[in-house]
């Protein structure tokens, strides 16, 4: 008997495996990065969501903004170089003031424009115990819409955001289109949907298996198509019959006791 429970344990587990194939694994890859997915968008846009009204309406997420450029005054520098043309994304953190020096890029909020601006710091203003009290910034681009070489803005600490520490198109595409809501609610339901047809199907699969595992332990398939995977496959015909008669015995004998008790 304790032979034929790990014939048919045995034959339980290669079943399992056997429905378990690379596509079910590679299913499963997907579904948690898409989880991972999810999660992220929805912890920024909360994290958005609550750092705007304390940071001059731009989200801070983690000690990091994420902003678009919206005008040409820092697309290039002097020499025609590329900086941060129209279009490109930024992510500008948070940083100590005392950090900053002279040809650091910085966003601030600028209150004649009711807005935030990149641009370029030219001189560090101090005070007597040599702290920074503020900072002359200026666009670097002389072709610039509104380029004027007088206007510089001088920026109090208070309303610095933070430094620019990287540059990416593909970071400002996102942002724009993070920026639209029905962008995020498709981010958000096309995976969700994906995970729950994949829960489906793996629903479908669990039971399909049960139905064989049933099958296989109450009917005559095995008998039938002649399984090597049957777990009395190896007994001899005398062997199989006298395993049939002692488990009817056993059934007698289990109904007989279940008589006494109601007696």
């Amino acid at each position: 008997m304790e032979n034929e429970k790990e014939a048919v344990k045995n034959t339980q587990a290669k079943r399992e495996k056997a429905h378990k194939g690379p596509l079910f694994y590679i299913r499963k890859l997907v579904d948690y990065i898409l989880i991972l997915f999810i999660a992220v968008i929805a912890i920024a846009e909360v994290a958005g969501l609550t750092t705007r009204s304390s940071n001059f309406g731009v989200p801070n997420i983690f000690g990091n903004q994420f902003l678009v450029v919206a005008t040409d005054s820092m697309a290039v520098d002097e020499s025609g170089n590329e900086v941060y043309p129209v279009g490109i994304g930024l992510i500008c953190q948070k940083v100590d003031v005392d950090s900053i020096e002279v040809g650091d890029d910085i966003t601030f909020y600028w209150k004649d424009i009711n807005s935030t601006i990149t641009h370029r710091v030219y001189e560090i203003n101090t005070n007597a115990e040599g702290e920074v009290e503020s900072f002359m910034c200026h666009g670097i681009n002389v072709n610039a819409t509104f380029y004027s070489p007088s206007q510089y803005q001088e920026v109090p600490v208070d309303q610095v955001l933070g430094k620019i520490v990287a540059k990416s198109y593909f970071l400002g595409n996102f942002i724009t289109a993070m920026q639209t809501p029905y962008i995020v609610l498709l981010l958000i339901i096309i995976p969700a949907a994906f995970i729950a047809v994949s829960s489906i199907v793996d629903m479908v699969r669990i039971k399909k298996m049960s139905e064989d595992e049933l099958e296989e332990k109450y009917g005559d398939k095995n008998e039938k198509e002649g399984n090597s995977d049957d777990p009395l496959s190896g007994l001899s015909e005398d062997e199989k019959a006298s395993l049939k008669k002692q488990m009817i015995e056993e059934m007698i004998k289990t109904k007989e006791g279940e008589k006494d008790e109601k007696k």
